[in-house]
């Protein structure tokens, strides 16, 4: 299968030193998140139900929040799987991005498994299966993580959407069932523009299988977080990557997404 690459690593970087940065917080829309949720606009809302009319909010909604709220607590054990987005290509060393942000800021005790070039299906350069997503979450079932976040995939780009969204969803419920005391998201395509306009196939592709299994899917594009406005401020020189602004930019409003998620939704909303 012909692959789009990103210059994998052969050796699958697997707990990435972090640094802490200072970043200034973007506040996402204030919307309930439901135990079954997709992201749409950049944030986490209900599915749809079977009134529109306005209804008391289910009591698991609660129970989510709190077990989403200890999961992305300062000393959690988190696991994050990705691409060249997770490693940081484009920083000012390659080795620092969005997860290594993030991961300073919350205080987590960390595991980043972001190899360039992979995807839930693509391999990267490395031509073996061994490295998608997949593959590589079986690697580290001696983990106990309490938050699993899955990154991705803009590589998957010659995977058709039946096939990306078969394996997203067979990733994910690899991820629950390996660990079924994590809370789990996924997060989307996050490129600046021009590229992100390439990648809203895939974007609703990993969507779908996110949904199929009641994972929380953060999308990055319906939100607009990277616009004709911001790319050029935040992208590397490449065009396909972020800069060290861009990468601090993006782990502020997945920060901001997981608040969300931790956030018990008020008695009564309307959907």
């Amino acid at each position: 299968m012909a692959r789009r690459t990103d210059g994998g690593w052969p050796d699958g970087p697997r707990s990435l030193p972090v640094r802490r940065r200072r970043r200034s917080r973007r506040a996402l829309p204030a919307v309930a998140l439901g135990a079954m949720a997709v992201g749409v606009a950049g944030c986490l809302v209900l599915l749809p139900a079977v009134s529109d009319a306005c209804q008391a909010v289910p009591e698991a909604d609660d129970v989510s929040a709190t077990r989403a709220s200890a999961a992305i607590s300062r000393g959690s054990d988190v696991l994050i799987v990705g691409d060249s987005y997770t490693t940081g290509r484009g920083s000012y060393d390659g080795a620092h991005g969005w997860a290594q942000d993030l991961a300073t800021e919350r205080g987590w005790d960390a595991t980043i498994d972001g190899v360039p070039g992979t995807g839930y299906v693509n391999t990267g350069a490395t031509n073996s299966t061994r490295w998608n997503y997949l593959s590589r979450i079986e690697q580290t079932a001696s983990l106990d993580p309490d938050l699993v976040i899955v990154q991705g995939s803009q590589n998957d780009w010659l995977v058709s959407a039946d096939t990306l969204e078969r394996r997203v969803e067979r990733t994910l419920r690899t991820v629950q069932r390996q660990w079924p005391d994590a809370v789990v998201v996924a997060i989307g395509p996050s490129a600046p523009r021009p590229r992100a306009e390439t990648t809203t196939g895939i974007s609703s592709a990993v969507a779908a299988g996110a949904r199929a299994v009641g994972v929380p899917f953060i999308d990055a594009l319906a939100g607009q977080w990277f616009t004709r406005a911001n790319s050029a401020s935040y992208a590397a020189p490449d065009g396909q990557h972020l800069n060290d602004a861009g990468y601090l930019y993006l782990a502020g409003r997945i920060d901001d997404a997981l608040e969300e998620l931790a956030t018990p939704p008020d008695g009564e909303q309307c959907l």
